[in-house]
Formats: C-alpha cells, structure tokens, sequence
C-alpha cells in the first residue's frame, strides 16, 4: 500500500491513457506488451510488426545486467489487447519520478520515495562512480526507473529537471557565433561551462502545451576513446506536456557497440542520462531544440529512419562515409522536409572527377564520397552546425512556423573518466588524429602504469585541435 500512495502522490509521473510502459514479449508469433500488472497482446500494422522481433531480441546488443530493456508504447488499449500505432521507445524503465535527489544518513531519497542508483558498467577502465552520483545531490531531477522487489526506486537515468523543458531560459546574444565557435572550444564544452545550461537563441510567441519540437543533438568525443573523434549525431521529436516538461525522443541510429544502446528511438533521460547509454556518461552533448515544427513531418522523419535502425539492430555493422548516424538520419529528415543548410558547390564536379577511386577499394571509395558530399551529410560535426545555421535562418523559421529555438549544453557528467571534448570538424584531419592515435597506441605498449597512461590520453585530447 505504501507504493500506491506515494505513486499518488507524485504529480510528475508521466503516464497518459495513450501510453503503457512496460516490456515486449513473444508467443507463438504473437507479441504483448507486459506490465507491472497485466499483459495486453499488440494488434498493429505489418510497418510496425517488422519490427518488434529486433526490438524484443536484438542480435547483437543486450543490456549488462541480463534484463530486458523497457518500452514505452502509444496507441490505445481495448480490454486485453493494445492498438500500437507506431514503433515502441526505448526507455531507462516503466516509471518516471521527479523531484530533488537527497542522501541521508546512507540512503537516497527522492522526496519520501527511498531509492537507490541502478546498474552501471565499466567501459574503458571507468564506470559511473561516486563522483558521477554526489554530482546529482541536492539536485531537481528527471529519474526514471522501476521498484524492486522491496518497493525501493531503482534510479537508471538522472536528468537535471529543467534542462529539456519549454520553460524559460536567458536569451544568449549572438547566437550562432557563440555555439558555432565559442561552445567549441575546448575549454569552453570542458572548463568554463561545467553546469548544464539552456539559452532561447530565438523567439517570435510563446511556446504552450501540445506544440510539437524538432530535437538535433551531438556528442562531442570522448575522453577516453579515439574512435568516437568524429562523435555522434542524432535527431527527434518531443511534444510539451502540460508542465512544460518535454515527452521527447531522438532516433537513435547506432552500431554494435559496448554501452548496451539499442538502435531506434529513445526517451530522452535515456539517450542522455542512463547510468551506461547515456551520452553524457562519456562526452558533452550539444543540442538545439526547435518548436514549431509540424507534428506529422516529425513522425515522417521517425518512420523514415525505422529501416535503418533493423539493419543496425540486426547485422554487426562497421561504420562508413556511407553508411552512418549522421548520413541516415539526415535522409530521414529530408525525406520529411527538413533540410540543414548543404554547400552543393563545388561537390559535383569533385564527385565525377574522383569517380574512379570507387574501383580502388573502401579506402579510395570512401575519398570520393567526402568529395561528392557535404560534410553535413556524413560527419556529426558538420551536420549539427547546419541545423544551427538553418535554425537562426528566417527562410527556414518561415517554412517551418517556428516559434522558438533552445540551446541545450550538458557536459560530461564528472567521474574519473577523462574529459571529452567537441567533435572533429573535417575528415581531412584523420591524418592529424592518426598521429594521436599512434602516439598513444605506443605509451599503451610501454610500462607506463594505468593512472599514468589515463594522464598521457587526456594530455593528448586537451591539446589537440579539434
């Protein structure tokens, strides 16, 4: 009974009569959405069904701790079965708390709820420590998670309340050069800006309930990792709830990797803040947050991308110039409409004259699609700062309706982990990183011991140029 109560009791839990949160399970061909009290069997359209045997059983990524990993599911429900209108999220858990993370005499509560941090894993050689969750005390949080057995919350993502919300925020003056420069810099996404903040970078009425929101977002690279140099982009779709808060997600195009990430769509604290997926657990994120935008071409965008995320679920992928998070997502929103701003010069000329590399090898083929294509079409970097620049672009506001861009900066969230930093801006500098690499790939070999080796890498990453 005391559960119940204080389920009651909270006034942020995000449950609608349009959406269930549990998991996804089979039966003789079948699939059912499980609950923490009832299993309701999923009637939807052959679109959709492709998807779910990925989704319940992906083939080459599972979650650490050998538990399935939690949806949520729109649509409506009719007695035992559910109607599912479109392809399930991916979130951290089935309940959503909000409130103010306190630690007490040994125990962690959110208000009177008693709770504890969920599984975390060790990645590199770090993991999410105690730094990572003193960081959080004291402060208004977005938790999301489930009970256990005892009735104690089990916390895997922690978001700062107020950071992906419609409320308001200080108007940042000269916007495009403050992200498309300053936010850059590694001091600035590294030392001068060691809180999340969000800015309004334009704002023409205000934004209310039910207005629909365009999400693009990049990591920047990680502090403990060369591959992810180039970093990762994404975008998504949010709507404002009635207390401004977003129920938002990003399509999330990724290949098999070691963070238990799910490719397909998923809850925004669980992109950016589960305790082992979270972006932030291992870089900086910068993202724009754009209202206004049609609802239906944000579901186009979502339905375009949903083939990609089977091919990342399903085959063990290496990620090329070709085929990636940047290029695949950037299809999806032109398939709906939704264009950055492209430099088209130039390229097609390079594209006919370096057409011959493509018989030479993966090499040479992928030197003559960086010359055929702009940067903004495949590399992270590029492809953020083309929605910056379209963002704050009165052509792209007119076309769109856009009432009000966010800018959303979320450092890497503090641990023993080195710092990351911005993503690399050209691939014509892979050569310049090579060096890096190599530099560090030889104090690997020597005998240099853990604590110094992580001292020699984070040295590396912090001068470099990115």
């Amino acid at each position: 009974m005391k559960k119940l109560f204080l389920l009651a009791l909270l006034p942020y839990l995000a449950f609608a009569s349009d959406f269930e949160q549990g998991f996804l399970e089979s039966q003789n061909g079948e699939f059912f959405i499980q609950t923490s009290k009832e299993r309701l069997k999923i009637l939807t359209n052959p679109t959709i069904q492709k998807s779910l045997p990925s989704l319940e059983k992906p083939s080459f990524v599972v979650q650490s701790n050998g538990k399935p990993y939690a949806y949520e599911f729109k649509g409506q429900r009719n007695a035992d079965t559910f109607q599912l209108d479109q392809v399930p999220t991916n979130i951290p858990g089935p309940v959503e708390l909000r409130g103010v993370l306190r630690f007490t005499d040994g125990k962690y509560f959110i208000g009177d709820q008693e709770a504890k941090f969920g599984y975390t894993k060790v990645l590199n050689g770090y993991h999410f420590d105690q730094i990572s969750k003193k960081y959080y005390h004291d402060k208004e949080l977005w938790v999301e998670g489930d009970y256990d057995e005892n009735g104690i919350f089990i916390m895997q993502s922690l978001t700062p309340a107020e950071l992906f919300s419609a409320s308001q925020a200080d108007f940042q003056d000269n916007a495009k050069k403050f992200i498309l420069e300053e936010m850059n810099k590694n001091e600035n996404s590294q030392h001068n800006y060691p809180t999340p903040f969000r800015k309004i970078l334009f704002e023409k009425e205000e934004v209310k309930p039910g207005d629909h929101a365009l999400i693009v977002t990049m990591s920047g690279r990680q502090g403990d990792s060369f591959g992810s140099v180039n970093g990762h982009f994404v975008a998504g779709l949010a709507s404002v709830r009635e207390d401004l808060s977003l129920r938002g997600e990003v399509s999330n195009a990724y290949v098999t990797n070691g963070k238990d990430i799910l490719s397909g769509n998923t809850g925004l604290s669980n992109y950016f803040s589960n305790l082992v997926q979270g972006q932030n657990i291992y870089r900086p994120t910068y993202t724009m947050i754009i209202y206004g935008i049609d609802g239906e071409k944000l579901q186009q965008f979502r339905d375009a991308l949903e083939a990609s995320h089977i091919q990342f679920r399903t085959k063990n992928l290496d990620i090329t110039a070709e085929f990636n998070c940047t290029t695949e997502t950037v299809k999806a929103l032109t398939n709906a409409g939704i264009k950055g701003k492209y430099v088209q010069a130039g390229n097609f000329v390079a594209g006919i004259f370096s057409s011959p590399l493509t018989l030479l090898g993966e090499t040479p083929e992928t030197i003559h699609y960086a010359l055929s294509n702009d940067p903004a079409r495949y590399q992270p970097r590029p492809a953020f700062n083309s929605f910056v620049k379209a963002s704050l672009d009165k052509g792209f506001r007119r076309k769109h309706g856009v009432k009000r861009v966010d800018y959303v900066f979320y450092p890497q969230i503090p641990s023993l982990r080195p710092v990351g930093g911005t993503a690399l801006n050209s691939i014509w500098s892979v050569n310049k990183y090579k060096k890096l690499y190599e530099q560090y790939e030889e104090n690997k070999d020597s005998k240099l011991s853990t604590e110094d080796l992580r001292i020699k890498l984070d040295e590396i990453l912090t001068n470099a140029e990115f």
